[in-house]
């Protein structure tokens, strides 16, 4: 996960006292820019070998919530939740590229939630961070230098109407108070993840625009409705702490780039690219972020800027296309395995909403530590993208998510 999410007290009381609102009034903040690029850095999760004592996950009962809705700020979308009981109401970060659920803990503190006025949270006995495999105090750490260390728990989890018992999660002390939203959910393939713990074998999302405050976010169990005539499907592959799908190629407008399948393996083996909701913007090797902003530039003749966005953002690509028609933009495709995603200018032009200078929505994966190859919430939005775990598959569809 690469993202940013720095909130003040003052917002996020504001987002925890507005969580029974109806969902049309959950898309309360729109953002505007990241104030830092940080990407989670996880040990991966190993899979024991044997049973957990968690009854939750032993409990042959599917739960299904149903619906959360999501909060669009500094380009990470957030679910809410609420923990223990009586419920506190926390926001965290929905990121499918981690697998472990965990809230900010405090004795005191309004943002913070405190176990010991909860009369149903109880000290996880069972397998401790070390032996899920994701070590010592299940150490989080980001970029921008925070960390978190966390405790095992467990807790009655309330999301939309249903209230889940025994969900092990992660009790959080972070290196500073104002650190991001209450949390981050997991939703990735690993056992301590919601949706591992939910046994929620299919789930699917919708991001609206970022641009549309009234737009829905919105995370749901189950599968994409059958009114949807569209949709395309590749196969989805699994380890141990994320899902991948397979790049085989990218074009521009009517121009196939020429990339090697070489270039492309060389930030994931076997051609794969991570999907991710937690990361912003869509990392590649350096050679291919140059080919798409070659063939773009030719294509609309626009000029390379000095942007002040590079030093914020980190993107390398600039230009102002002050006067320039939003229909001369051409579609950037990524060819996946048996299904083409096609962006249209919003999913990957990054923009300041009504500027007129813009970056390419796409990063070099320069980072010594880790060259994965990283597809971004931005390329996502106005899609549903569904997680068929059952059948190995990953779909997804143009969609309103107004109407979702």
């Amino acid at each position: 996960m690469r993202a940013s999410f720095f909130l003040t007290p003052s917002q996020l009381s504001l987002m925890a006292s507005s969580i029974f609102l109806p969902l049309i009034l959950f898309p309360l903040l729109l953002a505007t820019e990241p104030t830092s690029s940080a990407r989670i850095l996880l040990t991966r999760v190993s899979r024991p070998k044997y049973t957990s004592t968690n009854s939750l996950m032993n409990n042959p009962e599917y739960y299904s919530p149903g619906r959360s809705p999501l909060i669009l700020y500094n380009d990470v979308y957030a679910m809410s939740l609420a923990i223990g009981t009586p419920p506190k109401p926390f926001w965290a970060i929905m990121d499918t590229g981690s697998n472990l659920i965990w809230t900010k803990c405090k004795s005191s503190g309004p943002n913070f939630f405190d176990t010991s006025m909860s009369t149903s949270f109880s000290s996880y006995v069972g397998d401790t961070c070390e032996e899920w495999g994701v070590g010592q105090d299940c150490p989080q750490k980001y970029d921008d230098g925070k960390s978190v260390n966390v405790t095992l728990g467990q807790e009655t989890l309330t999301i939309g109407d249903v209230k889940v018992n025994d969900v092990t999660f992660g009790c959080g002390i972070t290196d500073d108070e104002n650190f991001g939203f209450g949390g981050i959910v997991g939703m990735g393939p690993g056992k301590l993840s919601l949706v591992s713990q939910l046994r929620s074998r299919v789930f699917y999302y919708c991001l609206g625009s970022r641009f549309d405050p009234t737009a829905r976010r919105v995370f749901l169990t189950g599968s994409i409705p059958n009114t949807y005539s569209s949709v395309q499907t590749t196969p989805l592959r699994t380890d141990e702490s994320n899902y991948y799908i397979i790049l085989e190629g990218i074009s521009v407008g009517e121009t196939k780039l020429p990339i090697t399948d070489t270039e492309i393996a060389k930030s994931n083996k076997d051609k794969r690219m991570v999907i991710d909701s937690g990361t912003t913007f869509t990392y590649l090797e350096k050679s291919i972020v140059d080919m798409i902003s070659n063939e773009f530039m030719s294509q609309t003749n626009l000029n390379m800027s000095g942007s002040d966005n590079v030093t914020k953002y980190g993107l390398e690509n600039c230009f102002n296309y002050q006067g320039y028609d939003n229909a001369q933009f051409p579609n950037v495709v990524f060819h996946f395995e048996g299904a083409n995603w096609v962006l249209k200018k919003d999913n990957y032009i990054y923009q300041k909403e009504g500027g007129e200078e813009g970056c390419l929505a796409f990063k070099s994966n320069d980072q010594e530590n880790d060259k994965s190859a990283i597809f971004g919430n931005i390329q996502q939005h106005n899609m549903i993208v569904s997680y068929d775990l059952d059948n190995n598959k990953l779909s997804f569809v143009p969609a309103d998510c107004n109407q979702v």
